[in-house]
């Protein structure tokens, strides 16, 4: 069975942390492929580390150059909102599961609906 290609936006959050504990029960179904979180940027590196997702988006620039040492460029890191939505429609991504909160989500959903 092939894998299929999750992004996960808002990783570190209670329900991104729920989704990939049940995806790494499961890795031989499916592949990270991106992640995004907004401030705990300790648990995304472990979940990097972990996952070893292709894209990664970050709310503020400054975490994004923190992220970009841990990943030794395997990994493409952007910030910001455009950052999110380049995550979200990831040319490899077939599902994208939105934990984030409120209208942050609103339009990387649209976005990844879309393309």
């Amino acid at each position: 069975m092939r894998k299929k290609h999750i992004v996960i936006l808002g990783s570190t959050g209670s329900i991104g942390r729920s989704a990939l504990e049940v995806i790494g029960h499961h890795a031989d179904r499916f592949r990270v492929v991106g992640l995004s979180a907004g401030r705990n940027i300790d648990l995304l590196c472990e979940q990097i580390a972990r996952y070893r997702p292709l894209a990664v988006a970050v709310q503020r620039e400054e975490d994004a150059r923190v992220v970009r040492t841990f990943t030794d460029g395997r990994t493409m890191v952007v910030a910001g909102n455009d950052g999110l939505i380049e995550v979200a429609t990831h040319p490899e991504a077939e599902i994208v599961l939105n934990a984030l909160v409120g209208f942050a989500g609103l339009v990387p959903t649209y976005r990844a609906k879309r393309s």
